[in-house]
C-alpha cells in the first residue's frame, strides 16, 4: 500500500514538473523569438521552421542607438520611472505607517477613496489629465508627467505598505520609544528596516508599471519628456514595418526590468510573502 502511494506521489511530482517546464517553455519563447530576431538580417526574418543557429548581426542594434532617438527616450523613461518610485515611496510609506499605526476619524474612508483611484479604467482619467496639464503648461514636461504617474501608484503604495508596517510587531517600535525614539525615528531605525523587503518589492512593481506605461506617456509628451513606450510603434511605416530595430528596441528596453529583477529577487519573494505566514 506504501509502494502505491510513493508511485502516485512520484507521479504527481513528474507530471507537475512536465506541466512546469511546458508553460516555461510557452510563456519564455516569445521573448527568445524576439531577441533571436533583433539579431537576424530582414531576409530571415520569417523562415520557418525558424533558425537558431545563424551569424548574428548587431545592425539593427547600432540604428536603434546611434541612428534614432530611441537612447534619448530610455534615459527619459528611467529618469520618469526613478522619480515616479522616489515620490510614491515616501508619500505612500508615510501614509501607510500613519494608517497602520494611528486611529483617526474616517480612516477607512481614506482608505476606500484612496483605493478609487485604481477602480476607474485609465482612460476616463485621461482627459482631465490633459486639460489640467494643458492649463498648467505641464504637458510634454518631466514634471507634468510624474505628477500623473505619482497619481496612478499611491494607492497601490498606500495599501501595500500599509499591510507590511501592520506586520511589524507594535512593542518593538514601543520599546524603541522608551529608550528616547520619536515616532518618526522608530519610524526610520525599526519599522522600515523590518518591512524593507515589503517596501522594496512594492518599489519594484511600481518601477515595472511606470517604465511599461503607454497610455498617458502617449497622451501627455511630445519630444522633450517622450518615454520609450511611445517611442515604439514609430517603427511601424506606411509601408513596412521594421521587425529588427523594433525588436531590437524592444529587447534593449527589456534588460533593465530583467537584470533588476534577478539582482534583487530575494528581496521581490520575502516581500510578497511577508505577513503570509506568522
Amino acid at each position: 500500500m506504501s509502494s502505491v502511494k510513493q508511485i502516485t506521489e512520484r507521479l504527481g511530482i513528474f507530471v507537475s514538473h512536465v506541466i512546469l517546464t511546458a508553460a516555461a517553455i510557452i510563456t519564455v519563447f516569445p521573448f527568445l523569438y524576439m531577441v533571436r530576431t533583433s539579431f537576424t538580417p530582414p531576409r530571415d526574418y520569417f523562415t520557418m521552421p525558424p533558425e537558431w543557429i545563424f551569424t548574428p548581426s548587431l545592425a539593427h542594434y547600432k540604428a536603434v542607438l546611434f541612428d534614432s532617438e530611441f537612447a534619448r527616450f530610455l534615459l527619459n523613461s528611467l529618469i520618469v520611472s526613478v522619480t515616479t518610485v522616489v515620490l510614491t515611496m515616501i508619500v505612500g510609506s508615510l501614509a501607510g505607517y500613519a494608517l497602520a499605526r494611528f486611529n483617526f476619524r474616517h480612516k477607512d474612508q481614506f482608505l476606500f477613496f484612496a483605493l478609487t483611484t485604481r477602480m476607474g479604467p485609465p482612460v476616463a482619467f485621461a482627459l482631465p489629465f490633459f486639460t489640467i496639464m494643458l492649463r498648467l503648461r505641464l504637458t510634454d514636461t518631466f514634471t507634468g508627467i510624474v505628477v500623473v504617474y505619482v497619481f496612478m501608484n499611491l494607492a497601490f503604495a498606500i495599501w501595500m505598505t500599509q499591510g507590511f508596517f501592520r506586520d511589524v510587531p507594535r512593542e518593538v517600535e514601543e520599546a524603541a520609544m522608551v529608550e528616547g525614539c520619536s515616532h518618526l525615528g522608530a519610524l526610520t531605525r525599526i519599522s522600515i528596516p523590518l518591512a524593507s523587503p515589503g517596501l522594496v518589492a512594492t518599489a519594484i512593481l511600481i518601477f515595472i508599471t511606470t517604465w511599461n506605461e503607454f497610455f498617458y506617456a502617449f497622451i501627455l509628451t511630445r519630444s522633450t519628456a517622450k518615454t520609450f513606450p511611445v517611442h515604439i510603434p514609430s517603427f511601424f511605416g506606411a509601408y513596412q514595418i521594421q521587425w529588427g530595430q523594433m525588436f531590437a528596441a524592444t529587447t534593449i528596453a527589456s534588460l533593465p526590468i530583467l537584470i533588476f529583477g534577478i539582482v534583487i529577487r530575494r528581496y521581490l519573494v520575502r516581500g510578497l510573502t511577508l505577513g503570509a505566514i506568522k
